[in-house]
This record gives C-alpha cells, sequence and structure tokens, in this order.
C-alpha cells in the first residue's frame, strides 16, 4: 500500500477509531456478547457505503473486529467515509472504540534467488493470492500476508524467515519494554517507525508502527495546507500485566486433546474438521448481509458465548472456542445444531474452506525465549509450548526445541494445518510449483516441505478424521 494513501487516510476526520496495518484499515469495538457482536455485524452488513467494498468482520465473546480487507492494495477516496459509517454504526450500539486492541501481522520470508521462483510455492502450499507483486494474502481474511524479501546473494541465510508485528502507537513502547525485560533486545532502533528485536537465540522481528503515523511536515505538503501535522500519539487505557496469561494449563490440554478426538471420532460431524485450534466449519452465504443475519441466528443459541464468529461477503466461519480454553462435552451437540441451522438458513457447508496457520520458533535448550514473544506479542500460555491470542486473530505461536548440536539456520518455519480432503492436493501443487519434501514422516500425517531457497513448511491433516477424503 503506498505510503501516501496511509498518510491522507489518517489526515481525514472522523477517523481516530482506525489504524491501517498490513491488513489495511482496522478497527476494534469492545462488546459484551457474542450476541451484540453479531447485532453489530448486521448493522454494518446493511450500511450503503459499504456495498461495493465488505469488510471482514471478526465477532469474538469480548469485541468485533473490522478489516476494511477490499482497500489492502490501495485506499481509495471512499475508505474514510466507510471508516466513518461504521465508527457511526458502532456509536449508535454503543459499542467503544478500543484500537489499542488491533495489531497485525506478516511474514517476511527470505530468499537469495529470485522472488519469482520462490513465490510460486507459497502461493500453491498456502492457498494464498497475489497482491501487489512481491505480497502474498489469506483470500479467507484469516491468515497473515506474506512478503518476500529479496537478498543479496553473498549475504549468508541464517534466518530466511522474520515477522513484522504491527502495533498502534499508543501501544508499541509498553510492548517494546516487556519484551526487553522478557530477555529480549534492541537490534535496531529507528524510534516511533520501527524496532528491530531479537530473542534470546536471535530470531528476529520488526515491532513497526509506520502504519499509522501522523502526516510529518515533510509529507504535509503533498496534502494541502489544511492536513494536520505531527498529531500526538493518544495514550492507551492501561492494562497492566501481572503473571503471565494463561489460556490452558497441563489438565485443560488433556481435556481438549480427548474432545479433539471425540470430534474426529464422530459420524455426523463432517462439516467440522479439527485444526489446531479446534473444530472449525465453513458455510457459503452469497452476500455480507446474508452472513451478518446467519451470525446473528446462530449467536441465539444455547452455548453460542463460546464462538468465534468471522462474518464474510462469501460466507461464516465458526470456531468452538472461548478464549481459547478448551472443548467441553457440550460442544459436539453444539457443532450439530449449528449444522443444522445453517442448512435451514440455506447455507451451504464447505470443510475445503477451512485453514489454520502457526508460526514454529525455533531455540536451544538454554535459550528460554517464550517470555519475550508473549510479552512482544500480548499472547498467553497454551500449555508448556504454545502463546496463543486471546482476541482470536492472530496465529499461533510453537516454540521448538533443537538439540544442542544442530544448527540454528532456519529458525523460522511455518505450520498449515488443512482438512484431509485438501491436504495432499495443496502438498501436490506446491510440489508442482517448485517445492521440495524435505521429511515425510511415516504415519504422521503431515509433509515437511521446502521451497526452492530452503525455506520451510509443515502441512498436517493429521488433525482431521480418518474418513474424509
Amino acid at each position: 500500500m503506498p505510503e501516501e494513501h496511509r498518510l491522507a487516510f489518517h489526515a481525514a476526520a472522523g477517523v481516530d477509531d482506525w489504524r491501517v496495518m498490513y491488513c489495511g484499515p482496522i478497527a476494534h469495538f469492545a462488546a459484551e456478547s457474542v450476541r451484540a457482536g453479531a447485532t453489530f455485524a448486521t448493522a454494518i452488513a446493511a450500511l450503503d457505503e459499504l456495498a461495493e467494498h465488505p469488510p471482514l468482520i471478526d465477532v469474538r465473546p469480548s469485541g468485533v473486529t473490522v478489516r476494511l480487507h477490499a482497500d489492502l492494495s490501495g485506499l481509495d477516496d471512499g475508505a474514510a467515509d466507510r471508516a466513518r459509517a461504521i465508527s457511526a454504526a458502532a456509536r449508535d450500539h454503543r459499542l467503544a472504540p478500543r484500537p489499542d486492541r488491533t495489531q497485525d501481522l506478516q511474514i517476511v520470508i527470505a530468499t537469495q534467488l529470485p522472488v519469482e521462483e520462490v513465490l510460486p510455492f507459497w502461493r500453491a502450499v498456502l492457498g494464498y493470492a497475489d497482491n501487489a507483486g512481491d505480497d502474498l494474502v489469506d483470500p479467507r481474511g484469516r491468515g497473515p500476508t506474506v512478503w518476500f524479501q529479496q537478498l543479496d546473494p553473498a549475504k549468508p541465510l541464517q534466518h530466511a524467515m522474520h515477522l513484522d508485528l504491527a502495533v498502534p502507537r499508543e501501544t508499541a513502547v509498553r510492548r517494546l519494554d516487556a519484551a526487553v525485560a522478557a530477555g529480549g533486545r534492541v537490534a535496531r532502533d529507528l524510534s516511533w517507525r520501527y524496532w528491530t528485536c531479537a530473542d534470546a537465540a536471535g530470531n528476529k522481528v520488526d515491532l513497526v508502527t509506520w502504519p499509522d503515523l501522523p502526516v510529518p511536515q515533510a509529507e504535509a505538503a503533498r496534502f494541502g495546507g489544511d492536513i494536520a501535522v505531527g498529531r500526538p500519539a493518544p495514550e492507551a487505557p492501561a492494562e497492566p500485566r501481572g503473571a503471565p496469561l494463561v489460556a490452558a494449563g497441563p489438565a485443560e490440554l488433556e481435556r481438549g486433546e480427548a474432545m479433539f478426538t471425540a470430534f474426529r471420532e464422530a459420524s455426523d460431524l463432517d462439516d467440522w474438521p479439527v485444526v489446531f485450534l479446534g473444530p472449525t466449519a465453513w458455510f457459503r452465504t452469497g452476500s455480507l448481509a446474508r452472513s451478518a443475519e446467519l451470525a446473528g441466528v446462530l449467536a441465539e443459541l444455547d452455548g453460542a458465548d463460546r464462538l468465534h464468529l468471522d462474518v464474510h461477503a462469501d460466507g461464516v466461519a465458526i470456531r468452538l472456542a472461548r478464549d481459547f480454553t478448551e472443548l467441553v462435552d457440550a460442544d459436539l451437540d453444539l457443532a450439530r445444531r449449528i449444522s443444522a441451522t445453517s442448512r435451514e438458513f440455506g447455507a451451504a457447508s464447505d470443510p475445503a474452506h477451512v485453514q489454520t496457520i502457526q508460526v514454529a520458533i525455533a531455540s536451544k535448550p538454554d535459550d528460554d525465549v517464550r517470555p519475550f514473544w508473549r510479552e512482544l506479542f500480548g499472547y498467553a500460555e497454551h500449555g508448556p509450548e504454545d502463546l496463543v491470542d486471546l482476541r482470536g486473530r492472530g496465529p499461533s505461536l510453537w516454540f521448538q526445541q533443537l538439540a544442542a548440536e544442530k544448527p540454528l539456520r532456519h529458525a523460522f518455519h511455518i505450520d498449515v494445518s488443512l482438512p484431509r480432503a485438501v491436504g495432499r492436493a495443496r502438498v501436490e501443487a506446491a510440489l508442482a510449483a517448485g517445492g521440495r519434501i524435505a521429511d515425510d514422516p511415516e504415519g504422521h500425517g503431515w509433509w515437511t516441505l521446502a521451497d526452492p531457497a530452503g525455506n520451510k513448511v509443515d502441512v498436517a491433516i493429521w488433525p482431521d478424521r480418518d474418513g474424509a477424503g
């Protein structure tokens, strides 16, 4: 997205609820329940300003995140109008804006080969779409964007991936200080634009605030003399973190594994592939208005306070989770009722549309890197090896401990969890696009693939039911 488009958007009046990040303009509004969030989604879908630019609406038990996804490539003159209309609807429903709760993740894949030799593999294995030449985006509106970094062939390729984390200015310094206190270090400091941070093992992440900087003096001349210059960052409400947030401990994980098995073995739950973060279904609707209407119907079901709903123009994704605590027996019946209700509504199930991505971060046994990532991302602990986003948007982080003697060359890789019905086809497409199989553990249900530059991805179908596909 051109820099001048971001600057012009943030200079517009009435868009203080919004931040421009990798996913385009994004806003979060606090809500007291899934029902309240679904009601708000219905109001958004009815706005005339959005008829040709339907947003992505993520309804969670504690709030609603709205993304002007159609404006990802560039912000036209109507983007600010669309943002203002959504903010007005939020005020009508008495939902408070919380821009400090927005953040967005981008995966950066480094290559010494030309980008055009590497990008087709990732497009195929992730099922992504092209965006702006050297970017890939998730057409489902769920996964992080992917950007390809062209390296000098003479530069050693030690860390072939890194992460870009975009956060609002009002939270950046707080996140940075907490991450450094948790064992990280600042490798590069371009204050109020981005910091490059590293954990104890040398894995790097850019903490980025440039998407919502005020218009600087040098840029203001482009837009005329009525542009506000140097607008200070707002203060974020204080949310002090004491002990680490815990989403699930050992007992919850054990119970969750039993429930995963129960879902996989149920013969009447074909709509619900079990991916990394639990049973997930997708129902096609054909329009944002119909998707919001279906979300409202589902929000009235008993147990709907457990639901995470992604309301899009082509359908609704439903995940059975509540703040990432594990499943309970009642969720089996809830899944059946959701499937039956969606069919009565006229929405067709499409399990092949389900996908989850997690980022794997490698380190040596003596490097305690998880606290750094927990504080920088504002995530919660999920058992002894994972961190998860309690707001149900960002990908989970899994920490892979390497043997002390193993070189830390590719310190990141990506895990993609798919339904069995599409897993093999996705692998074949990735191989046809220039990839290779780096590891094929017999009976484990996943493949480790490598792109032409050696960057790796695990394609996992093991969570899914044996009888599908």
